[in-house]
């Protein structure tokens, strides 16, 4: 079965804490970096990653261009884009 890399807005973290708690997630910042691990809690400023050496990871919403996990349900988001 194949994957699809679904992508959340820091806007829309909070509404789909459900679904992120349950994913291993990439965090991708501003600044190009990527954070890997699995989300620990969403604040109204920042969210919380744990990685895969039991670090937590503390990143501000503001910092945060968007986060990335791969649904395995096949389930396909409505496009963020009004042309597709």
């Amino acid at each position: 079965m194949s994957k699809r890399l679904i992508r959340v807005t820091p806007g829309e973290i909070k509404s789909k804490q459900g679904i992120l708690e349950k994913q291993p997630l990439n965090a991708i910042l501003f600044n190009g970096n990527t954070i890997f691990g699995r989300l620990v809690s969403v604040g109204a400023s920042e969210l919380v990653l744990k990685d895969t050496r039991d670090h937590q990871h503390r990143i501000a919403l503001s910092d945060l261009y968007e986060v990335v996990y791969d649904d395995d349900q096949d389930i396909v988001p409505p496009s963020r884009h009004a042309t597709l």
